[in-house]
């Protein structure tokens, strides 16, 4: 019996041990075996930008280096001269002359060489534009070979012998109901101004009609009276013949722009006009789309009559019209007068200066 227990025993100690999981030792740590240093292969050194390569400037000069027309009347071009001179020693041929818009036209000198030392005249046309301010364009000529343009700045500032300074109001969201400009004269000769139109304006130091004119003027506006319902323009009547009426436009989102026949400007500026007498209003509109061939008017200020519509280069039609003030009439004028092509109609303005007819002097008799 007791062998039977031990017996027993032995085995239960035996299966007990057998089944008690595998505990594993870690192996001792070990410092890992430094690793042999592999030389680095130098780079080889970033070559000079080469001439010709991309981002490269052509050696071209321009003479002057930017086409400044200075002041330009009313719808009058800017003509000049830019002379492209190689300042190399190898001959450089251009690709491509491209004015940046569509106001600026130029001479062809696409694939045009030019040797080492020499010149080339590059012709530029700065096209007019009927509202003062200035005018901003570029010419970019590329040369074969080279990833960069020669960029000429062309400008001019669309001006009356009598300009303003700033040349327009900027009263979007309500900024600069009240302000003050300078009224003065490119020449610097004096001038009187005779009235204001379209806001209340205090010419400040403007002593009574009888002061002696100034070749410059300080003018304040206020258009707070008018903030629901700003003008569009603000007159400025003087006494040069040349600049008898000069505009400076307000801008506003306020301003309704709607027209029936598409009208580059609604108002003709005619400046200086007798009464009983006919000046010419000139529109043009931005297509040939409405053949524009009637002018009416119900203003007892003036008369008017369509004399004809013809096509324009940019493609739309000059429209002018004979305005004749009545006899008797005096001083600033803003009359409006209607455009018809066919059945379609179109109010517009003629603005101007009227004053009264010289008196012919009578011839003398001989005894």
């Amino acid at each position: 019996m007791l062998a039977t227990l031990l017996l027993t025993a032995s085995v239960f100690v035996e299966i007990h041990w057998k089944s008690r999981p595998f505990e594993a030792q870690s192996p001792a740590p070990t410092t890992p075996a430094a690793k042999p240093e592999v030389p680095r292969t130098p780079r080889p050194p970033v070559p000079p930008r080469q001439p010709g390569s991309v981002g490269t400037l052509p050696p071209l000069t321009a003479d002057p280096p930017v086409m400044d027309f200075g002041f330009l009347a009313p719808n009058t071009p800017g003509i000049g001269t830019i002379t492209l001179t190689n300042a190399s020693d190898a001959p450089l041929t251009i690709e491509l002359v491209q004015p940046s818009c569509k106001c600026t036209t130029i001479t062809k000198l696409d694939g045009t060489v030019i040797a080492p030392g020499a010149s080339e005249h590059l012709k530029i046309k700065l096209d007019g534009a009927p509202a003062m301010g200035m005018r901003r364009s570029s010419v970019k000529v590329m040369v074969e070979g080279f990833g960069r343009p020669l960029d000429i700045p062309v400008k001019g500032e669309v001006s009356l012998p009598i300009r303003t300074v700033p040349p327009y109001v900027n009263a979007v969201g309500g900024k600069n109901l009240m302000g003050r400009m300078v009224v003065e004269s490119l020449d610097r000769k004096p001038f009187r101004i005779l009235s204001t139109f379209g806001a209340p304006m205090t010419v400040q130091g403007l002593d009574g009609p009888d002061a002696p004119p100034r070749a410059s003027y300080l003018v304040a506006y206020d258009l707070t009276g008018s903030a629901d319902n700003l003008p569009t323009h603000l007159y400025i009547e003087t006494d040069c013949a040349e600049a008898a009426v000069a505009d400076v436009r307000v801008r506003n989102e306020t301003i309704d722009r709607s027209m029936t026949i598409d009208l580059v400007d609604k108002r003709s500026v005619i400046g200086r006009m007798t009464a009983g007498e006919p000046s010419e209003a000139i529109f043009t509109t931005r297509n040939a789309r409405h053949a524009v061939d009637k002018a009416t008017s119900d203003s007892a200020d003036i008369a008017v009559e369509f004399m004809k519509a013809e096509r324009a280069k940019d493609g739309g039609l000059m429209v002018v019209v004979r305005v004749t003030p009545r006899a008797g009439f005096k001083g600033f004028l803003k009359a409006p007068f209607t455009l018809w092509a066919g059945e379609i109609q179109q109010v517009v303005e003629v603005i101007g200066s009227v004053q009264p007819a010289t008196a012919a002097v009578p011839a003398a008799v001989a005894p």
